[in-house]
């Protein structure tokens, strides 16, 4: 996790992020509190790992690193969708190793709905 938190990290800060925090993963849970109850997560709201600023977009987006896959873009959409969230962007990491060396992808989601 911390090696492809690392690149992700500096892809994110050669391609225009940057004020980039990663949510420390910590044996002890948030608590997140919402009007139906409370739920405890790792990642903020159970989805991202963190939060950087775009320069070039402007606009606070929220980030998930993955290796060797990537997310199922439900959760996020749904999450997008009932947060009222324009001005903000969703970025999909993936760093996966491909013939001997890592690669970084990535997909950006913005103002989707």
């Amino acid at each position: 996790m911390y090696a492809s938190n690392k690149l992700a990290r500096e892809w994110m800060l050669n391609n225009g992020y940057n004020h980039i925090w990663f949510k420390a993963h910590l044996k002890r849970k948030d608590k997140i509190y919402t009007t139906a109850g409370t739920y405890q997560a790792t990642d903020l709201w159970n989805l991202f790992d963190g939060i950087a600023i775009s320069e070039q977009f402007g606009q606070v987006t929220f980030f998930q690193v993955k290796t060797n896959a990537w997310p199922s873009e439900d959760p996020y959409l749904n999450f997008y969708s009932i947060k009222n969230s324009e001005g903000t962007a969703i970025l999909f990491i993936n760093v996966k190793k491909e013939k001997n060396h890592w690669v970084v992808k990535t997909r950006l989601l913005i103002n989707v709905l």
